[in-house]
């Protein structure tokens, strides 16, 4: 079980993916997180969600839609039972499709894109390369990333760094479009 750190749903529960393979985000970083970016009335998408932990921080937040995007089947149902459980149904969309996938088809954008892909698979720089395609010209897009795995320069061309946040292994950076 993961605790919502922050807002409204503050103190509730959420089930993890039943899989050793998921990595959380922390609860400094989403606690960071809710003090650094507003999310009232935005809408958002997580991408590589995983069990929806940041999203839903982002709905206790304020947002007014996110939707949630993974390629994993157990990290879908693992979403969907905990948005029902938490009463969420009716601000989310809940997507089971590969990331760069995604954002590569999807037609619209989103104010505010987070995405914690998991560490050392090589989608970083794939997942940086593709989202400005979701991204309107004020939107934020929120990169949490290994140190090790820092978007290359040519793949982020059609983004600037705005603010670099440092949490042990785990980097934040925050990009606005080019």
């Amino acid at each position: 079980m993961l605790k919502i750190e922050t807002g409204e749903l503050k103190g509730r529960t959420v089930d993890t993916v039943p899989d050793p393979r998921t990595r959380y985000t922390s609860a400094i970083i989403r606690r960071s997180l809710a003090n650094m970016v507003d999310f009232e009335g935005k809408t958002c998408l997580d991408i590589c969600a995983g069990s929806g932990i940041v999203g839903i921080e982002m709905l206790s937040n304020g947002a007014r839609h996110v939707t949630f995007v993974d390629v994993s089947g157990l990290s879908i149902s693992t979403i969907k039972r905990n948005i029902k459980k938490l009463g969420l149904e009716e601000k989310v969309d809940i997507k089971r499709i590969d990331a760069r996938r995604f954002l590569e088809s999807y037609a619209g954008v989103f104010d505010i894109i987070y995405s914690d892909p998991p560490y050392e698979l090589g989608i970083v720089d794939e997942i940086a390369s593709r989202v400005h395609n979701v991204m309107a010209d004020n939107s934020i897009f929120i990169l949490q990333c290994s140190k090790r795995e820092k978007p290359s320069e040519s793949v982020i061309e059609k983004l600037r760094v705005v603010k670099e946040k440092d949490y042990g292994d785990s980097l934040l950076i925050f990009f606005k479009k080019a």
